[in-house]
């Protein structure tokens, strides 16, 4: 057993031995011979024909050593072919045989074959038979050569690969394509046969296309079986598309990828799947803007139907310029007689963007980017056979919006189900919330709130008709209801009808509803602007005829629109204030609206009625407006003052203002067109209404009247009114100047004085009685910044009599007549007013609420106006004679009567004139003559300068507000009665008044004289009083704090003076003067007798002091309040009149004293009273004047005086004591005769009798009571005895 398997070991090992050898013979055998197989090229070829069963030449022939394998190599071959195959080449055939294999089968096994070149050109063979005009030989010769290639392909190759070959042929449309293999292997197995490579269509750019099959053929490629994948990744479409695109669209990019699988039995289709992955279009269109179609992904399969086929596509995802489409699902049936297509739903605004490559789409793409379609279209089923008849449609449009194009307007929200065929169409269309543009149809959006259309379409052969039984719609401010059908007939024009109920919530919004190209935008425009407010409740509208025939003005149609607004506003024009509060009935007829209301407002004005019409609504129509109402005269005037009337009528009411009720009618005509004028006319009926005319301002009361105006022209006649009480006619025209409104008034009149007194005031008017007639004319101009007027009045004073003053007395019957003029504006007024023997003027400015006086010139007497306007504040007075005292009483005379009411009003305050002047031969001021005056008083800065010249007065003046300063060179003084001056000076040191009331301490003219005496230097050169020369007066007075203080007020003459100083104190609640006062001089009676004074005292110097304060003023002392000192001393002079004696010392009734004297002392006081001196002191307190040392020194005697005299109950209380001096004379010696003659008798017998007499020595007597005629009693009397001298007892004895 061993040796057989040592044996059978051996065998093996040499049989494997003689293999590896022989195969190492024959691989070396055939590395030797295959390098030189050229020489067997042509046995070769034959070879290669056989199995081929084609004509090839080849060009070279090449054996070689593959890995293990021999390999042939065959290169430049070309195909001897029949005619219809144009190109048949090999550019190399390399096979690489199976050596194993070929040993055991014992002939050539080809492991790999690879054509490598290959290039067939068959485009002229009909693979199709689209051509059925070939010849039967042609075909014969085709076929056998498809046969041929056939058998090759698929029996005679079992596997093989083909690189960068191509193959030409004519496709089933007819153009020649040419297929790129790039690499492809070939599989065949009987009668099934596998693929799989790389191919590219030429010139179409479908490059890289993965193909791999596996199929069986039943008898050749015509009839096969089996799948097909094919795999395309980046396919550049560009070339494909480019061609069908439009014009100017650049293609930047375009690429496809897609997976396909087809199933074919027998060659027909049983299904096919399309997978498309992520490709993309890029593009700009003309105008460069860049465009991008995108699809993420999709599934598509084609299945075969009975009589066509199906195709349902799902989950296409589209996205176009970055915008992601909604899943797109889509189903298409197809047959011969019948399609149908479904689609789930399409978004409008996705594919808007593709519309740019389409061709022939340039109006359309305008049309698209004009209306933007937006929204969603779903459940999209679309079905049509052989004919458009047979054409069915349905879809639902969510959320679909457009913009406004033509009449159609734009929507945001429209929701809508759509069925019907290709001459009827059905939708139910509904919209909420939404606001739809309506470009020139509306003037704004409508804005919907909810809107309902079943709106039908339908054509037939003699037209299409548009209509719905249903269309509702609301609006924020409106709800419509209503029905309405369209017809558009071939051969007859658009036939409307329509009706509709319509309420309106807010009829301020009415202009939002207004079909601009229906009315015009004349009557749109002023219907927007008219109707401002309101409400509607169930307007109406009906239209029924041929929309070319409106406005029907052969009633062939009726358009008809009736809207009941209430509490409405309307504007008929945007110049005039609109109606409010109104019940307004609009109808609309064809091309007329009217308007008609029984109850509006105008502002404040009620009207009674308010009609009108617009005759023609389209074109350069108007509106025609009637009115009527009775308003407050304010209220008619605010309501023409808002209107276009406003510089005619309203500027006529403004200054002729009316108060009260009036009556009112008045029409417009208003245009629609801006070029033409409007009208405004009608009349006002004043019944005793009240006028308050402004410029120039006056009342007029009880108007009665009309007033009619028609645009600017306004005009009154005959209106009878009351002017401060009196009666007046009143007439006016007013209308437009070229750059101002220009009124006329005329009022004329015949006043009495009496009626005008509750005006004016008794106080004023009492002087005067009578009646005047007069006339008044005023011209007023108003323009857009103010106005201006004119005034002349005239009246005729013929009948007026006047008890004032000269020059301003008059009797009835002297001819005087009176004129005034004005001018003026808002801002001022110059007027004149003019009498026979005066004249004034003045500019007055009336910007400052109360009027002031700018300007005034006063001129009385002879003298004429100044041009106006004049400057400054001047008065003239030039009369032969002029009573100043008299005016200045009838100036300040006391109030009469009411107070009048020109002091309520704000009149102005006539002011001081800066230049005064008077000349007049005689003028009299304070009681005094002024002869041959010739005076000026001008205010030069702030100073007043005075010159004046007479023959009574001469000198100047200067006043600057806080000192006064006067130098006359002449003063001449004549008081007719100097002693009653004296006397009124003592009464008003009364401490009570004339009805035994307590004097104020403080009186108003105190203050006043207190505030307004300035400082005052006063200087008279030369000053006379009564005719004598007083002298020279220095008088110098200053205001110090509360006191004035005058330093000195000094009169001297010669050898005489008079020598002041004091003040006066002026507070709050008190009043002191201090005087001190030194009076002396050689000759009393000289001092006396130029004042006019005849005193009894004669020739006597004197030297007095005083030194004196009160409570009050200087001229308005409270005697109980005197306290001071006073000191008197006379030297050598004569008491030559008791009466004179007696007012200088009358304090103590000296006149009572020397009367009762008199009888005791007849002799002594006689012819006289001689004295050495008078000398003494009191005292003053509190109104009582005490002395006890004053005392006379006379030839006769001594006399002395003490007591007291009471000023304030002017009472006096002294004790008198007179001691005759007996060595003066005879005369002391008769002392108790009764009268001379009897004391010369006495004498004669007391002489004879005896030497000694008995004489008195003293006598005392008591004064008491009142001071003007006190008790003088004797209270006692000393004697003595006496001898008379021996000359005395001589004369008596000789007598």
């Amino acid at each position: 057993m061993a040796s057989f398997a040592v044996r059978l070991e051996r065998l093996v090992l040499s049989l494997l031995v003689f293999i590896f050898v022989s195969l190492a013979v024959l691989v070396t055998a055939l590395r030797v011979t295959l390098p030189r197989l050229d020489h067997y090229q042509d046995d070769i070829q034959t070879w290669f024909n056989q199995v081929s069963g084609l004509n090839f030449t080849i060009g070279e022939v090449h054996g070689y050593w593959k890995n293990t394998h021999p390999s042939l190599s065959l290169s430049g071959l070309e195909a001897d072919i029949p005619q219809g195959v144009k190109a048949f080449s090999v550019g190399e055939v390399r096979a690489e045989f199976d050596l194993i294999d070929s040993l055991l089968s014992l002939q050539p096994k080809v492991s790999e074959l690879t054509v490598d070149g290959l290039h067939i050109d068959i485009s002229d063979i009909d693979l199709f038979k689209t051509n059925p005009q070939s010849s039967d030989s042609s075909e014969k010769g085709e076929q056998q050569l498809l046969t041929s290639l056939e058998n090759l392909l698929l029996r005679q190759l079992s596997e093989f690969s083909l690189t960068n070959s191509s193959v030409i042929f004519t496709d089933i449309s007819g153009d020649v394509r040419e297929i790129d293999i790039e690499k492809l292997a070939w599989l065949n197995n009987d009668n099934r046969h596998r693929a799989d490579g790389v191919v590219s269509v030429k010139d179409v750019q479908l490059n890289s296309i993965s193909v791999t099959a596996d199929f069986y053929d039943h008898n050749g490629l015509s009839d096969i079986s089996g799948d097909f994948y094919l795999q395309g990744n980046n396919f550049d479409i560009t070339p494909w598309v480019s061609p069908y695109l439009a014009d100017g669209v650049i293609i930047d990019k375009g690429r496809v990828s897609l997976n396909t699988w087809i199933s074919l039995q027998h060659n027909q289709p049983v299904d096919a799947y399309l997978d498309i992955s992520p490709s993309k279009l890029e593009w700009r269109d003309k105008d460069d803007i860049s465009n991008a179609i995108s699809i993420k992904g999709g599934v598509a399969k084609l299945d075969p139907t009975e009589n066509g086929w199906q195709l349902n596509a799902q989950d296409l995802a589209f996205s176009s310029n970055g915008t992601s489409w909604p899943d797109l699902n889509v189903a298409f049936e197809w047959s011969p007689e019948t399609w149908r297509l479904n689609a789930n739903q399409i978004k409008l605004e996705s594919i808007t963007p593709i519309l740019d490559l389409l061709p022939d789409m340039e109006k359309s793409e305008e049309w698209v980017d004009t209306v933007r379609l937006g929204g969603t279209i779903q459940d999209i089923r679309v079905s049509m056979g052989k004919g458009i008849e047979t054409l069915r449609y349905s879809a639902k449009v969510k959320a679909g919006r457009m913009n406004y194009w033509e009449l159609i307007p734009g929507f945001h929200t429209l929701e809508a189900r759509i069925f019907g065929r290709s001459d009827l169409a059905k939708a139910t269309v509904t919209m909420l919330d939404d606001t739809l543009p309506y470009g020139e149809v509306f003037q704004a959006p409508l804005k919907i709130r909810q809107a309902e259309v079943d709106i039908v379409w339908q054509s037939d052969d003699n037209g299409w008709s548009l209509w719905s039984d249903k269309v509702t719609a609301a609006t924020p401010d409106l709800q419509v209801l209503g029905a309405f059908k369209l017809d558009f007939p071939k051969d007859a024009p658009a036939f409307l009808s329509f009706y509709a109920e319509a309420d309106l919530l807010n009829a301020g919004q009415t202009w939002r509803y207004l079909p601009t190209l229906a009315l015009g935008r004349g009557l749109t425009d002023y219907l927007s602007a008219g109707i401002q407010g309101g409400r509607v409740k169930t307007a109406k509208l009906l239209w029924y005829g041929e929309l070319s025939s409106f406005p029907y003005n052969d009633n062939s149609g009726i358009f008809q629109a009736w809207v009941p607004l209430r509490k409405t506003k309307f504007s008929f024009s945007t110049e005039w204030p609109p109606l409010t509060d109104m019940q307004l009935d609009l109808l609309f007829q064809n091309e007329t609206m009217f308007l008609d209301s029984k109850d509006a407002k105008l502002l404040n004005i009620q009207a009674d009625r308010i009609s009108g019409q617009i005759p023609r609504m389209y074109g350069n129509g108007h509106i025609e407006i009637f009115a009527a109402a009775k308003a407050e005269g304010k209220d008619v005037r605010d309501y023409m003052s808002a209107s276009p009337l406003v510089g005619s009528v309203g500027a006529v009411l403004t200054t002729v203002d009316i108060k009260g009720k009036v009556e009112s009618q008045f029409q417009l005509k208003i245009p629609f067109n801006e070029e033409q004028e409007p009208r405004a006319w009608g009349y006002a009926d004043l019944s005793e209404n009240d006028i308050n005319i402004t410029a120039p301002p006056m009342l007029l009361k009880k108007a009665s009247g009309r007033i009619e105006f028609d645009n600017d022209v306004v005009r009154s006649s005959g209106i009878s009114a009351n002017l401060l009480e009196q009666p007046i006619t009143f007439d006016f025209v007013g209308q437009n100047a070229e750059s101002s409104y220009d009124t006329r008034m005329d009022l004329i009149g015949d006043w009495r004085a009496e009626p005008l007194i509750p005006y004016l005031g008794k106080t004023w008017l009492e002087p005067i009685s009578g009646h005047a007639p007069w006339n008044m004319g005023i011209d007023l101009q108003i323009n857009d910044v103010g106005f201006t007027y004119q005034i002349d009045a005239k009246a005729n004073l013929t009948s007026l009599a006047s008890t004032y003053p000269a020059p301003m007395n008059k009797k009835v019957g002297d001819n005087w007549q009176a004129r005034m003029q004005a001018s003026g504006n808002q801002e001022s007024i110059s007027a004149r007013l003019q009498f026979p023997t005066a004249k004034f003027q003045t500019e007055i400015d009336i910007t400052q609420g109360r009027p002031v006086l700018e300007a005034t010139n006063t001129v009385i007497g002879s003298g004429s106006f100044r041009v106006s306007p004049i400057v400054g504040h001047h008065a003239s007075l030039r009369l032969p004679e002029f009573n100043l005292d008299e005016w200045m009483d009838a100036l300040e005379r006391p109030s009469v009567g009411p107070k009048p009411i020109l002091s309520e009003l704000n009149a102005p305050e006539f002011p001081v004139p800066q230049r005064i002047q008077v000349q007049s031969n005689s003028i009299k001021v304070g009681g005094l003559d002024w002869n041959e005056v010739d005076f000026i008083a001008r205010k030069r800065a702030e100073k007043w300068l005075f010159n004046v010249d007479s023959s009574q007065i001469k000198g100047k003046a200067e006043y600057d507000g806080s000192n006064l300063g006067v130098n006359l060179s002449l003063l001449q003084l004549y008081l007719s009665e100097p002693k009653s001056l004296i006397e009124e000076s003592v009464a008003k040191g009364e401490v009570k008044d004339k009805n035994g009331d307590i004097k104020p301490l403080i009186t108003d003219f105190d203050r006043q004289f207190f505030e307004k005496m300035p400082n005052l230097d006063f200087k008279v050169d030369d000053f006379w009083m009564q005719g004598y020369k007083v002298g020279k007066v220095d008088v110098v007075m200053n205001h110090q704090g509360q006191r004035i203080v005058w330093d000195k007020a000094n009169f001297t003459s010669g050898t005489s003076s008079v020598l002041a100083s004091g003040w006066w104190e002026l507070s709050d609640d008190d009043s002191t003067t201090h005087l001190d006062l030194n009076m002396k001089g050689e000759d009393n009676s000289e001092i006396m007798a130029r004042f006019g004074i005849d005193s009894g005292i004669q020739k006597a110097s004197f030297d007095l002091n005083s030194s004196l304060e009160w409570q009050g003023s200087p001229w308005n002392m409270h005697v109980d309040t005197i306290n001071g000192t006073l000191k008197a001393e006379l030297g050598r002079g004569v008491i030559s009149d008791v009466g004179g004696a007696a007012k200088l010392l009358g304090m103590f009734s000296l006149d009572s004293i020397i009367r009762r004297m008199q009888l005791d002392f007849s002799d002594v006081f006689d012819d006289g009273l001689a004295f050495d001196s008078i000398k003494g002191t009191g005292k003053v307190e509190e109104g009582i004047f005490v002395t006890n040392d004053l005392k006379m020194d006379s030839i006769s005697g001594d006399m002395t005086i003490r007591g007291l005299a009471n000023l304030n109950t002017q009472t006096v209380d002294a004790e008198v004591t007179f001691k005759p001096d007996v060595t003066s004379g005879i005369p002391m010696l008769t002392a108790f005769a009764v009268a001379p003659q009897t004391a010369l008798y006495v004498l004669a017998i007391s002489t004879v009798v005896a030497p000694v007499v008995e004489i008195i020595t003293q006598v005392t007597y008591e004064v008491k009571g009142p001071m003007n005629a006190p008790k003088v009693k004797e209270k006692s009397r000393r004697k003595a005895d006496y001898e008379v001298p021996k000359q005395l007892r001589s004369e008596s004895q000789g007598k």
